[in-house]
């Protein structure tokens, strides 16, 4: 049996101490967030914040009146309250232990072995949006999801293998149910930020040297190629928020940020973001 909530913690565990190394990408993805709050009044939701270490919690929670974090590892959102001096901040609400996929004990007894059904896929796509959203307070302003989307893809590729004959479908399945919980955790008028690492250094050597000029024009190049972590390919990413039919009936101008790089060990990665909003249904 695999151990996906004792695997994530381990990589939380790792990382935990890396917060100067983490300044440049924590302000993107602090400015990100940030964008048209209303102090006093919007919701933040973010989603995989772990540690913190990409998140100024002090920042954030000068520009909204309620910031809501969470995460699988309940250890890692206190000790990112705590690192930051914000754990008895009154607009701080943490979610610790929170399965974002709503199937991490099925996933945690699969294996290469194991056979996947059409409910399977279906209960990836769905159980997020109709089970996980329904424990979160939503809806939010906004909500963010903070280079998540790859944890949640490794930890399928992880239990079944790289040759499993379904894995394709699987992470299809787990990206379009992410997709999905962002959208529905989103109030009418909302924001959704969905944050990714889209490839590292180690396929693409030389990540680290080249110009800032340059990265972005790097994301339909790894389209070509194909040199992309399974599953985050910017044009996949589009697709499903315009044909998916949950998620294309709620979201308008759909958007993207030109990528970034960032650190983390001895890895370089390249960052992107694409943002929707959702659309207020007249009546």
């Amino acid at each position: 049996m695999d151990d996906p909530r004792g695997r994530q913690a381990g990589f939380n565990a790792a990382s935990r101490g890396q917060w100067d190394g983490f300044a440049a990408h924590r302000r993107r993805m602090t400015a990100l967030l940030g964008e048209k709050a209303r102090p006093g009044r919007s919701r933040l939701c973010v989603l995989g914040a772990g540690n913190g270490n990409d998140l100024d919690l002090l920042a954030l929670l000068a520009n909204y009146r309620e910031v809501h974090v969470v995460d699988l590892d309940a250890k890692a959102l206190e000790s990112a309250a705590i690192g930051q001096g914000v754990a008895g901040h009154p607009g701080l609400h943490r979610h610790g232990g929170v399965d974002l996929t709503g199937m991490i004990d099925m996933l945690a007894v699969w294996s290469p072995l194991s056979a996947i059904s059409s409910n399977d896929l279906e209960a990836l796509a769905n159980w997020p949006w109709m089970r996980v959203a329904q424990t979160l307070p939503g809806p939010f302003d906004v909500t963010g999801s903070t280079c998540l989307l790859t944890q949640l893809l490794d930890t399928a590729a992880h239990a079944l293998g790289d040759r499993h004959p379904r894995l394709p479908d699987v992470l299809n399945a787990v990206r379009v149910g992410h997709l999905r919980l962002l959208d529905r955790l989103t109030a009418p008028g909302g924001r959704v930020v969905l944050v990714t690492d889209v490839v590292s250094s180690t396929t693409l050597p030389a990540l680290g040297s080249l110009p800032e000029s340059t990265l972005a024009d790097l994301l339909p190049r790894l389209t070509r190629e194909g040199n992309f972590i399974s599953g985050v390919d910017p044009s996949t990413l589009l697709a499903d928020v315009r044909r998916d039919p949950v998620l294309s009936s709620r979201s308008g101008r759909l958007g993207t940020v030109p990528p970034w790089r960032w650190q983390l060990h001895e890895r370089i990665y390249l960052v992107w973001a694409l943002r929707w909003c959702i659309e207020i249904q007249s009546s």
